[in-house]
């Protein structure tokens, strides 16, 4: 029970302990992880921004169609004379090549280029709304402004992303009329290798751009190998579109080795400072062994003469070093041991001072403060606190009657008795240590006056 007892501290810093640091670990890695999803934020924000750009710089060609149908007055005379120009300043502008540049009076494509690969596409109806993919172009004649379609799969094969402008022109009696549409369409793939988002990927990041289409179900449009988990999802808009990247660290948020060592770390640590408690409770019981050594008697086991001196006392004055102590004393002497060493030995002399130690061990109420003190040789000391006066002459008696019944089985003749002088303590002033042991020590030499074996107050 006293080891367990000797363990709780221990016990309860290494919880402690470690339940503060792994909590400061926590707050810590929290902030860490908020700030690292903010970086990621910052990432997808930079990305995203330079998808915006990208598209915004090719799209502007259908601004620059639609200027050139209103400065003809809705001619497309000039189409054949610009559309390769805005073709050629797009790739040397941007890397992405256009899939087709149209213009469509009243919504029906007239004019396609490049002409080759593009067949299909002239006499195409935008404004047919039984047609897929018209919805666009429908919308930018509505809105009458710039309409900018989703990936989608082109008639003439590939992918593309294109912009619908419509072109309004003055007419007589109306503020303006439909003239038609102009269309800017690029091939998806290039703008995605030109924008380059698997440099994503080599910097350790896991990447997913998307849309919702018009179901609300999330379509894909540009992912790496491994989709991003938990991840930072940064919406941007281009124009009538909202899109989405998505950006994750590809190691995930969480680094387990670091936090595998760092709770390691903390084990140790609270481990460490427990067994420093617990070496430091085993040291400090060791020196309280120690000092209690240092004041018993090696013999008898009761207190030295030392511990009255450092212990109990103050030695300038004599008075007690607690000032609550009411101490009666007693002298006790064990008659005639000179004759007992000189006819049993020496050996024998110390068991009966061991036994003798033992009978006053025995009369003694340690838990009240009583002290038995080997004071030398065949000589105790025996200090009883707060006692009243009958219980002193009692013990005294006992101590007398008890030492008379020790026995010896090998020594069966031998006899032992012990004469004692009593003080009992009156008041402070006169219940000096020192003044009690003299006048103790005279009643004990009246006690072997009057014949031994007795005691005396």
């Amino acid at each position: 029970m006293k080891q367990k007892k000797e363990l709780i501290l221990p016990i309860a810093t290494f919880l402690v302990v470690g339940i503060i640091l792994s909590g400061l670990y926590i707050i810590v890695s929290k902030q860490a992880a908020t700030q690292n999803r903010e970086r990621y934020r910052y990432i997808a924000a930079s990305q995203s921004n330079m998808i915006r750009d990208c598209i915004d710089t090719v799209l502007a060609r259908a601004y620059t169609l639609g200027a050139l149908v209103f400065d003809n007055d809705g001619s497309t005379a000039f189409f054949d004379r610009q559309a390769e120009r805005i073709y050629q300043e797009t790739k040397n502008d941007t890397g992405i090549s256009l899939k087709n540049i149209a213009i469509a009076p009243d919504g029906v494509v007239e004019k396609v280029y490049p002409a080759s690969g593009n067949e299909a596409l002239t006499g195409f109806n935008f404004m047919d709304a039984s047609k897929p993919g018209n919805a666009e172009a429908i919308a930018a004649y509505q809105r009458g402004s710039l309409i900018i379609t989703n990936p989608f799969d082109l008639v003439q094969g590939g992918t593309g992303l294109a912009g619908r402008l419509p072109v309004f022109l003055p007419a007589d009696g109306e503020k303006e009329a439909f003239w038609g549409l102009v269309t800017v369409t690029m091939d998806f793939h290039e703008l995605i290798d030109t924008i380059n988002l698997r440099k994503l990927s080599n910097m350790g990041i896991n990447y997913e751009l998307w849309y919702k289409n018009d179901n609300g179900e999330r379509t894909s449009m540009a992912a790496s190998e491994r989709m991003p988990i938990d991840p930072v999802s940064y919406e941007f808009s281009i124009d009538n579109l909202t899109w989405y990247l998505d950006v994750s660290p590809a190691d995930g948020w969480i680094d387990y080795e670091e936090t595998a060592v760092v709770f390691c770390v903390i084990f140790a640590v609270a481990l460490l400072i427990a067994l420093l408690l617990l070496n430091r409770g085993q040291i400090k019981k060791a020196n309280e062994k120690l000092q209690r050594l240092a004041h018993l008697d090696s013999l008898t086991s009761c207190y030295s003469r030392h511990y009255v001196n450092t212990i109990l006392l103050n030695q300038r004055n004599g008075s007690w070093n607690d000032p609550d102590s009411r101490y009666s004393l007693a002298i006790i002497d064990i008659d005639n041991f000179k004759n007992i060493n000189d006819s049993y030995g020496h050996d024998t002399g110390d068991r009966a001072i061991i036994a003798i130690a033992q009978v006053l061990e025995d009369n003694s109420k340690h838990a009240n403060g009583d002290c038995v003190i080997r004071h030398g040789g065949d000589e105790f000391v025996l200090l009883f606190n707060d006692v009243t006066n009958e219980r002193f002459i009692s013990k005294l008696a006992s101590i007398v009657a008890d030492v008379r019944k020790i026995r010896f089985p090998d020594m069966p003749d031998m006899r032992l008795s012990v004469s004692i002088g009593g003080e009992y303590y009156s008041d402070p002033e006169t219940s000096l240590y020192y003044n009690m042991i003299r006048r103790a020590d005279e009643k004990l030499y009246q006690a072997k006056k009057n014949g031994k074996d007795q005691y005396v107050l």
